[in-house]
């Protein structure tokens, strides 16, 4: 395997967790969601968590707005929708549910 000494170097010194997996199985050649993919690429960045999940700080990372732990998290944005929208949500997963037909053809 092309990665076997870079994984049992994460398996032994990476503290566990599901950002560790999700490292492991991209270096197995897995593929990964967006969000398991940048998870990796932080516990990675961060050698592997040691010191424990922390804001990295490293701002000019391309990465880091979506970093997993520390400030920039606590300090997202989250999206307001309006009451009006979620109704009108609803009725379309509703109206969806009632179909008989599929709604992408």
């Amino acid at each position: 395997m092309k990665n076997k000494s870079l994984i049992d170097n994460i398996e032994t010194y990476g503290k566990n967790g599901k950002d560790k997996d999700n490292l492991i199985k991209y270096l197995e050649g897995e593929k990964l969601s967006i969000n398991q993919a940048v998870k990796a690429k932080c516990y990675d960045c961060n050698g592997y968590y040691a010191d424990g999940k922390t804001d990295c700080k490293v701002k000019h990372c391309p990465l880091y707005p979506w970093m997993p732990y520390g400030e920039v998290k606590k300090n997202r944005i989250k999206a307001e929708v309006s009451d009006e929208k979620k109704k009108a949500f609803v009725e379309r997963i509703r109206m969806a549910k009632l179909s008989p037909k599929p709604l992408s053809q």
